[in-house]
């Protein structure tokens, strides 16, 4: 099986959500075939490497229409994976989900954006992600309270 993780930030960038992804990367390398899409946050990395035998693509950062442009450029990639399953960032996957219904996607939520109060928008970006997905995870239980968020399973991380 492909399953295929969407993460803004990967390594060699330094993060937790970059740390989860990796981790869980590495437990199911030896059972499925495992692939990235990331961010290009720094020139010097390459568009495509293998790190730890998973395949990591990386698009140019934008705005909303850039990265579906971006996205859009890897529509075979898109295709190939039985499960798509997005951290954060289900809204590059949008248009691809519109015209692919039955592509199974997943969601986690990991956090909050630093603004607050929550804009509407955000709120709204949660929604869209959980009702377009097969199902949810939220990292922290006040993801329910703030973002209005149903969670399939709730996990916990730490700062």
């Amino acid at each position: 099986m492909t399953i295929l993780f969407l993460v803004r930030l990967y390594k060699p960038h330094i993060g937790g959500v970059e740390e989860h992804v990796e981790g869980v990367s590495k437990n199911l390398i030896n059972r499925h075939n495992i692939k990235i899409i990331t961010e290009k946050f720094d020139s010097t990395l390459k568009d495509f490497e293998i790190i730890d035998g998973i395949e990591v693509y990386r698009i140019n950062p934008g705005n909303k229409w850039h990265t579906w442009v971006e996205m859009f450029k890897l529509f075979n990639l898109l295709n190939s994976a039985d499960i798509i399953h997005a951290h954060d960032v289900y809204f590059w996957i949008i248009p691809y989900k519109l015209l692919h219904w039955t592509k199974k996607t997943f969601i986690t939520f990991h956090g909050w954006e630093g603004v607050y109060p929550i804009p509407w928008k955000n709120k709204l970006q949660h929604t869209i992600a959980e009702k377009l997905s097969r199902g949810n995870i939220c990292v922290g239980d006040y993801l329910i309270k703030w973002y209005g968020t149903k969670p399939d399973f709730v996990t916990y991380g730490a700062v």
